[in-house]
C-alpha cells in the first residue's frame, strides 16, 4: 500500500517542469482558438489541405484543454464560473502531470 501512496505523491508532486507546462496550456488554447484566423486571414492559406488539417486538429484540441469551461455557459452564476476557472487551472496541472508521466515512462522503455 505504501508504494501506491508514494507513486501518487510523486505523480502530483509540484516541479518546475510541471509548472512551466501548466503555464503553457493557456497559450496553446489561444493558438488553437485562433488557428483558423491565423491560417486563413494572416497567412492566406484558407482552404489548403494543411490549414484544414491544423484547423480540424485545433477543433479537437481546444475542448480538451478547456474541458471544465465546456460545462458552463453565459447564464451561469458567478460562483459557478469562478469554480470552473479554478477547476480549469487544476485540469491544466493534471494534464501536465500526465504528460510528464508519459515522457518519463517513454524514456524508460
Amino acid at each position: 500500500m505504501l508504494h501506491y501512496q508514494t507513486s501518487i505523491i510523486n505523480f502530483f508532486k509540484i516541479t518546475k517542469e510541471k509548472v512551466i507546462l501548466t503555464l503553457i496550456f493557456p497559450f496553446i488554447g489561444i493558438l488553437t482558438l485562433f488557428s483558423g484566423l491565423i491560417f486563413d486571414e494572416v497567412l492566406g492559406m484558407g482552404g489548403s489541405t494543411i490549414a484544414n488539417v491544423i484547423y480540424s486538429l485545433s477543433n479537437y484540441l481546444y475542448p480538451i484543454i478547456f474541458l471544465p469551461l465546456n460545462f458552463v455557459d453565459d447564464l451561469t452564476s458567478s460562483v459557478i464560473m469562478k469554480l470552473a476557472i479554478i477547476s480549469t487551472l487544476i485540469w491544466w496541472y493534471f494534464l501536465s502531470c500526465v504528460l510528464i508521466f508519459l515522457k518519463v515512462k517513454g524514456w524508460k522503455k
